[in-house]
């Protein structure tokens, strides 16, 4: 019997391997529907994505080459079963102190040691297996891309609509963008606008309590 080989993707998929890499971009996505093992619940999300420093294309012609990138969503809780808490302190090399909100934008820019494996389905996908500490005498690329945290609870919407449609749909579809829209709505009706403080920061996740319990939701995409 001759094996079926993997249908070939319809966008550039990241190489499987380790890669040096550096976190760019954190997006809070919001508490949005999710399905696991058959039953909807909902479930607070962030993303991560890094780009890849030694894994460059020039995507589009005339634009130059520019690292590939790669992205994780998590649960966004910090409980010690969940899977952001491990992956950040295998990234840092750091335990995480049950007391405190973990400055996730300190580590924007931050380089690591990415683990990238592939999964095959109807199409091939690279998904980030886990992270770890740069090798003694290993030294990363200047980072590429701009850095930036966007959080659901403080994003204007102006900005929200520039993002890629599929995490502006995500985005979209959470509680606190309907709490934000029914907002706006009671002000527009008062005859004022809503405002967004200056500087944004990532907010902790609604659940920052460290529960011990997974979530639901919390499993790799």
């Amino acid at each position: 019997m001759t094996l079926t080989p993997p249908k070939k993707p319809q966008y550039e998929v990241v190489p499987a391997g380790n890669h040096v890499a550096r976190l760019y971009e954190i997006i809070h996505i919001g508490t949005i529907p999710t399905t696991y093992k058959g039953e909807e619940k909902m479930t607070d999300k962030i993303r991560l994505t890094f780009e890849l420093c030694d894994e460059r294309k020039e995507f589009k012609e005339g634009e130059g080459e520019r690292p590939y990138s790669v992205s994780r969503e998590f649960t966004y809780s910090f409980g010690a079963k969940g899977h952001l808490r491990p992956f950040i302190e295998g990234m840092t090399g750091e335990k995480i102190n049950d007391e405190e909100f973990p400055d996730l934008e300190a580590l924007l820019g931050e380089a690591c040691l990415l683990n990238v494996v592939h999964t095959t389905g109807e199409t091939v996908y690279a998904n980030i297996q886990g992270a770890s500490p740069l090798p003694r005498g290993l030294e990363a690329r200047p980072i590429h891309n701009k850095t930036r945290a966007l959080d659901i609870n403080s994003i204007p919407f102006a900005d929200l609509d520039k993002l890629p449609e599929f995490i502006q749909k995500k985005m979209k579809s959470s509680e606190e963008y309907g709490y934000r829209v029914r907002y706006q709505e009671t002000l527009e009706k008062a005859g004022k606008t809503e405002t967004v403080a200056s500087p944004q920061k990532l907010q902790p996740p609604s659940s920052f309590a460290h529960s011990s319990e997974p979530k639901p939701g919390d499993i790799p995409f």
